[in-house]
């Protein structure tokens, strides 16, 4: 059994041919005087990933919620068709559109609670690693301030065993008056 069917692959989006990539096919003529500069845009510095992660999941939110919106219109528009249809065809299809519309719109609410779940903990993420870094130049503060203060007591200790001592060789006479005037 035989069938022409013809497949129009366009449809689909696929190429008869396979593409072969050639990022610079169309600039072959600027190369014809040797080495030509180009941009790297791979080594270029990522921005923060924090603010990157951020715009991804708000551009998200609000094509999700354009969808929103148009899945509520389409329910609204099949119910009414379901409604106002005359055959019983006619009527099944339009509540099975509408269905379809109703699990669109509860799959996009479940996936703007996942996204505002992924917003909320990169915010508390972002909050308790500034927090962190905060703690460590606290840290880096508090052990100067602990160096300081074990100097400070070290000088006071031996300013006193000094004092101490000079007053026992005081006693003794030529040795404190000695050290008294150095060498």
């Amino acid at each position: 059994m035989e069938t022409d069917l013809a497949i129009d692959l366009d449809l689909f989006g696929v190429l008869p041919e396979p593409a072969a990539y050639d990022g610079l096919s169309g600039r072959r003529a600027d190369f014809s005087g040797g080495a030509v500069l180009l941009l790297d845009t791979k080594a270029a510095s990522p921005g923060d990933p924090f603010l990157d992660m951020q715009a991804m999941l708000l551009e998200m939110t609000k094509e999700l919620r354009e969808r929103f919106q148009r899945f509520q219109s389409q329910k609204a528009l099949a119910e009414r068709d379901a409604d106002a249809a005359d055959d019983e065809a006619a009527r099944k299809l339009a509540q099975t559109d509408a269905k379809a519309a109703i699990e669109a719109v509860s799959l996009i609410v479940r996936t703007l609670e996942k996204i505002d779940s992924l917003q909320r903990t990169l915010i508390t993420e972002r909050a308790e690693a500034e927090a962190a870094a905060g703690e460590l130049e606290d840290e880096a503060a508090l052990i100067e301030e602990f160096d300081r203060l074990v100097e400070e007591r070290v000088k006071d200790r031996l300013n006193a065993a000094k004092q101490d001592w000079m007053r026992e060789a005081g006693a003794g006479g030529d040795a404190a008056a000695r050290a008294e005037s150095g060498p």
